[in-house]
């Protein structure tokens, strides 16, 4: 059973299905025709049996966002422990009533300082009218979530109950558990036995060069999750930063578990029969329907679409109501404090530390493009640009455009190697002419900041920059090693070239040798990277994704080639390297995407060990740019930005 919500705006269809695996988003292009709910349904991949019910009451929204917040980590709440040397009990360590001043330092850097009564914010679970639970605590936001840390030493103590029964109460009860110490004593998690707190960050304050050192443990079954730790930290406020989204991650990672998923998708799945059992009535006797089955509620553009004429006006004023109600409901939930993207922030200290971190702006550099623009890449100020038109070049400064190649010639992909000042770009002869075979070109960027005109002579001059063996080619990636090594991969029919740039000083322009080939099938989507032990290439076929070793020999082609992952068939494939060893340039991980999912596989050392992460996008992906620390998946609906710690 689910429940499926389609809001139609002026670019697409905005589209949420609630089932008890969880909450997913897409999001469709408008077209002509109206999608029904089994189309979108599919795009889902969910398959429906019977047709589905039109919930007509405003008032379902409010338990639709109940569930939405089951879905956990909207905000959150962390244990934060003092330890003194030698405690090996959470008996002894829930114990401590001191504030060192280290203790204090820590505290005021994490969060700041509330008084509990009257607090009309997230309260994560504090009592904020009687002081049962203490009269102050610290809380904090985070990238528009809010935290409240419970604080041992804050909470009520108990001279007369060794176990401090109140305290565990709370911080038995949290996910995530910070513990503070002045020395470098080994802490041991395993000596609390909550079943709930599965991950313990230690952290050390070390006086002598007035650093933080940080350690996270981590419960045996936890996913892998983000940011990379240092170690130690002297910048306190990137220690603060780490810290924090670490514990938000690992909180999010932990919902992962196989014990909070069974629970999660028992809540859920609840909750979702009393909805139905709520506003769900059989047509004929308006009593309740027994048979439970997938229904609609909010389809709201759909239905006033495809209605006749005389129903119209009941139908705008059901969406005026749904409206009317969704935003009551995030009004309420922006008060306080509650919503998961709410900013509202009274506290200046905490102001000021939302002002380092800058949101995302657009500069528009240049409108009214009237052709097509296919490809374009970056170079120091300038945009070089491969549309319908040809090949341009724009200043980002001046917004000035220069035309380097008319409409003769159509670049596909356009790849700028700074480092050997040359542009590589995949182009086609324009649609009119008979030869429309693809090639690689390889330009020299000095080259392109001449404001050339359209002759005969540059037109001859791309016959000198054409690498010939690559005629008819679909695809092209590089990678450039530490060791200043060009490689350029190339899909041409069903073979994936490999070639290597060689340039030898004096001699003007270098050139692109072909190197090895490998015989594949229907390749639709390449990329290159770098391990531990080679250069690899990563291809998306019209079934799989496979790694093949670029550098096996002839004899080893057949044992080179290792399937990393089966997707849908029919996919839109891309595939992006994400995490890297700044050192080595090796890829820690890649990202296999087909549709709107993608899979994060993550490598160890060991070969065998691979850790897969799920990321279900809200657009379709055409192509994710790896931009540490984010990743942007940009698509036909619009452009969605994560984090790629997250």
């Amino acid at each position: 059973m689910f429940i499926l919500s389609v809001v139609k705006t002026e670019e697409h269809y905005r589209a949420i299905l609630w089932a008890k695996t969880g909450l997913q988003r897409i999001y469709l292009p408008v077209s002509q025709k109206m999608p029904s709910p089994h189309t979108i349904c599919q795009e889902f991949d969910v398959n429906v049996v019977r047709v589905p019910r039109e919930i007509k009451e405003a008032e379902i929204q409010k338990d639709l966002l109940y569930i939405e917040e089951q879905e956990g980590a909207i905000n959150f709440k962390f244990g934060v422990l003092y330890r003194k040397k030698g405690q090996s009990t959470d008996n002894e360590i829930l114990c401590n009533n001191d504030i060192t001043p280290a203790f204090q330092k820590f505290l005021d850097l994490i969060g700041e300082k509330v008084a509990l009564k009257g607090f009309n914010e997230y309260k994560g679970g504090l009592d904020v009218k009687g002081d049962t639970t203490g009269t102050h605590s610290y809380r904090t936001l985070m990238e528009g979530k809010h935290i409240m840390f419970h604080v041992s030493v804050l909470l009520p103590f108990s001279r007369d109950n060794p176990q401090q029964v109140e305290r565990k109460r709370h911080i038995g009860n949290d996910i995530v558990n910070i513990v503070f110490q002045e020395d470098e004593d080994e802490f041991d998690p395993t000596c609390f036995l909550s079943q709930m707190s599965h991950i313990y960050a230690s952290v050390t304050y070390k006086a002598e060069n007035d650093s933080y050192l940080l350690r996270v443990f981590n419960e045996e079954t936890v996913p892998p999750y983000g940011p990379e730790i240092a170690g130690e930290y002297t910048d306190h406020d990137h220690f603060r930063r780490v810290l924090l989204v670490k514990l938000m991650n690992g909180e999010k990672a932990v919902y992962e578990t196989p014990q909070f998923v069974a629970r999660r998708e028992r809540t859920i799945d609840q909750l979702l029969q009393e909805i139905h059992k709520r506003y769900v009535r059989c047509e004929e006797s308006g009593e309740f329907d027994s048979h439970l089955r997938p229904f609609v509620a909010d389809l709201t553009d759909r239905i006033i679409e495809t209605t006749p004429r005389i129903g119209r006006k009941k139908r705008f004023k059901k969406a005026a109501r749904f409206t009317e109600k969704g935003q009551d409901l995030k009004f309420q939930k922006i008060i306080s404090g509650a919503a998961p993207t709410s900013k509202n922030c009274t506290s200046l200290s905490l102001q000021r530390k939302l002002a380092h971190f800058s949101n995302w702006r657009c500069d528009k550099i240049l409108g009214d493009i009237p052709h097509k623009i296919h490809c374009a890449d970056f170079w120091e100020t300038y945009i070089v640009i491969g549309s319908d038109s040809g090949l341009s070049l724009i200043n980002t400064q001046t917004s000035e455009v220069s035309e380097i190649y008319d409409s003769q010639f159509v670049p596909k992909q356009i790849i700028v190697v700074e480092e050997k000042s040359i542009a590589i770009i995949r182009a086609e002869k324009a649609p009119q002419s008979k030869n429309k075979s693809g090639y690689i070109y390889t330009f020299d960027l000095s080259s392109l900041t001449m404001k050339s005109q359209c002759t005969k002579n540059m037109r001859k001059k791309t016959k000198e920059e054409k690498v010939a063996p690559t005629k008819g080619c679909t695809l092209v990636s590089t990678f450039l090693t530490i060791a200043s090594m060009l490689n350029m991969s190339v899909v041409k029919h069903k073979t994936i070239q490999l070639y290597e740039w060689i340039r030898i000083p004096g001699q003007g322009q270098g050139w692109f040798s072909l190197k090895n080939d490998f015989h594949m099938g229907d390749v639709q989507s390449l990329c290159m990277f770098s391990r531990p032990s080679g250069l690899k290439i990563c291809v998306g076929t019209s079934t799989d994704f496979l790694i093949i070793d670029a550098e096996a020999g002839e004899n080893n082609k057949k044992k080179c080639i290792e399937r990393l992952h089966k997707h849908k068939e029919n996919s839109s494939l891309c595939i992006t390297p994400v995490i890297k060893d700044e050192i080595n340039n090796w890829a820690l991980g890649v990202l296999l995407t087909y549709n709107n999912i993608s899979l994060l596989e993550q490598f160890t050392l060991h070969p065998d060990n691979i850790f897969t992460i799920l990321i279900k996008w809200n657009v379709k992906p055409l192509h994710i740019h790896n931009s540490l620390p984010y990743l942007m998946a940009i698509g036909q609906q619009g452009i969605e930005i994560r984090m790629a710690s997250n």
